[in-house]
C-alpha cells in the first residue's frame, strides 16, 4: 500500500544479503526525496481571502450511502509485532514461582 516492503519482508531480505531499498517505490530513494522539498510551499492565506469558483459552492457534497459494519468499533488500530508489548508476568507470593497465583498454588497450606 505504502509502497515499502513491511519489516517482516525487510527482515528476510537482509538475511539473504539483498538490498531492501531495491524493493522500495523508486519515490523512496534519496534524490526525489530531496527533490520534495526543493520548492518553497506557501502556507495558505486567511479564508477570508479564499477565492472559490461559483461551481464550486454550487456544489452539493452528499454523505455515502454505505452503512458501518455491525458491531463495536475498535478503539485502536492494529499494532504490528514489533510495537507490542510484552505480557506482565506474575509469580506465586506463597511459592515465587510464575504462571499460577496464590488461590491456585498446589504448596499452600490448607
Amino acid at each position: 500500500m505504502d509502497e515499502l516492503p513491511c519489516p517482516h519482508a525487510w527482515t528476510v531480505l537482509k538475511n539473504q544479503q539483498l538490498k531492501p531499498g531495491q524493493y522500495c517505490s523508486f519515490y523512496y530513494n534519496k534524490d526525489k526525496f530531496l527533490r520534495t522539498y526543493e520548492f518553497l510551499v506557501n502556507p495558505m492565506p486567511n479564508e477570508s481571502l479564499w477565492v472559490i469558483p461559483t461551481e464550486v459552492l454550487e456544489d452539493v457534497v452528499i454523505p455515502p450511502k454505505g452503512r458501518r459494519n455491525a458491531g463495536r468499533q475498535r478503539k485502536e488500530r492494529l499494532k504490528p509485532a514489533s510495537e507490542k508489548e510484552s505480557k506482565r508476568t506474575f509469580s506465586c507470593s506463597v511459592c515465587g514461582q510464575g504462571g499460577h497465583n496464590r488461590k491456585t498454588c498446589r504448596n499452600r497450606q490448607k
